[in-house]
Protein backbone atom coordinates (compact mmCIF):
# COMPACT_ATOMS: atom_id res chain seq x y z
CA UNK A 1 0.00 0.00 0.00
CA UNK A 2 1.21 3.31 -0.92
CA UNK A 3 0.91 6.60 1.05
CA UNK A 4 -1.89 7.90 -1.68
CA UNK A 5 -3.79 4.40 -0.93
CA UNK A 6 -4.86 6.39 2.91
CA UNK A 7 -5.84 9.26 4.81
CA UNK A 8 -3.13 10.33 7.06
CA UNK A 9 -3.03 12.28 10.42
CA UNK A 10 -2.72 16.11 10.73
CA UNK A 11 0.07 16.00 12.95
CA UNK A 12 1.87 12.74 13.13
CA UNK A 13 1.18 11.68 9.36
CA UNK A 14 0.48 8.20 10.60
CA UNK A 15 -2.21 5.93 8.44
CA UNK A 16 -5.69 6.35 9.59
CA UNK A 17 -7.58 4.22 7.29
CA UNK A 18 -7.27 2.80 3.96
CA UNK A 19 -9.14 5.18 1.11
CA UNK A 20 -9.73 4.98 -2.74
CA UNK A 21 -9.30 8.97 -2.49
CA UNK A 22 -6.90 9.32 0.27
CA UNK A 23 -6.89 12.40 1.63
CA UNK A 24 -3.56 14.12 2.83
CA UNK A 25 -3.45 15.73 6.48
CA UNK A 26 -7.13 16.54 6.63
CA UNK A 27 -7.62 14.77 9.86
CA UNK A 28 -6.39 14.23 13.36
CA UNK A 29 -6.07 10.84 15.17
CA UNK A 30 -6.69 10.42 18.15
CA UNK A 31 -3.44 10.12 19.85
CA UNK A 32 -2.50 13.65 18.28
CA UNK A 33 -5.65 15.25 20.16
CA UNK A 34 -5.26 13.51 22.92
CA UNK A 35 -1.63 15.34 22.67
CA UNK A 36 -2.87 18.70 22.38
CA UNK A 37 -5.40 18.02 25.07
CA UNK A 38 -2.14 17.63 27.32
CA UNK A 39 -0.91 20.97 26.20
CA UNK A 40 -4.04 23.32 27.07
CA UNK A 41 -5.27 22.97 23.61
CA UNK A 42 -9.12 22.08 22.70
CA UNK A 43 -8.56 21.30 18.93
CA UNK A 44 -10.91 19.29 17.55
CA UNK A 45 -10.57 19.59 14.06
CA UNK A 46 -7.68 20.43 11.38
CA UNK A 47 -9.66 23.72 10.85
CA UNK A 48 -9.11 24.65 14.18
CA UNK A 49 -5.18 23.11 14.26
CA UNK A 50 -4.99 25.56 10.85
CA UNK A 51 -6.30 28.49 12.81
CA UNK A 52 -4.06 27.97 15.66
CA UNK A 53 -0.81 27.45 13.88
CA UNK A 54 -1.71 30.56 12.02
CA UNK A 55 -2.74 32.92 15.83
CA UNK A 56 0.59 31.65 17.26
CA UNK A 57 4.20 32.35 17.57
CA UNK A 58 7.00 30.39 15.85
CA UNK A 59 8.75 29.05 18.93
CA UNK A 60 5.03 27.89 20.42
CA UNK A 61 3.79 26.13 17.07
CA UNK A 62 7.09 24.66 16.92
CA UNK A 63 7.37 23.59 20.31
CA UNK A 64 3.81 22.07 20.95
CA UNK A 65 4.02 20.45 18.04
CA UNK A 66 7.11 18.88 18.34
CA UNK A 67 5.73 17.64 21.61
CA UNK A 68 2.84 16.00 20.05
CA UNK A 69 5.13 14.07 17.24
CA UNK A 70 4.46 16.12 13.87
CA UNK A 71 5.67 14.86 11.03
CA UNK A 72 6.24 16.38 7.18
CA UNK A 73 4.30 14.08 4.84
CA UNK A 74 6.27 12.88 1.52
CA UNK A 75 3.49 15.02 -0.62
CA UNK A 76 2.32 18.30 -0.58
CA UNK A 77 -0.41 19.30 1.76
CA UNK A 78 -1.63 22.47 3.08
CA UNK A 79 -0.87 22.37 7.20
CA UNK A 80 3.05 20.96 6.23
CA UNK A 81 3.06 24.38 4.19
CA UNK A 82 2.10 26.75 7.04
CA UNK A 83 3.58 25.09 9.35
CA UNK A 84 6.79 26.21 7.27
CA UNK A 85 5.29 29.44 6.36
CA UNK A 86 5.97 29.86 9.86
CA UNK A 87 9.64 29.35 9.30
CA UNK A 88 9.38 25.82 10.54
CA UNK A 89 12.16 23.63 8.96
CA UNK A 90 11.96 19.78 8.36
CA UNK A 91 14.87 17.89 9.00
CA UNK A 92 15.73 14.35 7.21
CA UNK A 93 13.58 12.57 9.13
CA UNK A 94 10.46 14.34 8.72
CA UNK A 95 10.48 16.61 12.05
CA UNK A 96 10.62 19.55 13.41
CA UNK A 97 14.44 20.73 13.18
CA UNK A 98 14.93 23.56 15.63
CA UNK A 99 12.10 26.56 15.98
CA UNK A 100 13.20 28.79 18.54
Amino acid sequence: MTHADYDCCAICDSKLRYSNDASTKGELCSSCLKGLRSHGLNIIDVSELIEWIKSNDKGTVSKILQAVGFKFCCYLNDIDDLVKTKGIKRGEDRTIVGGE
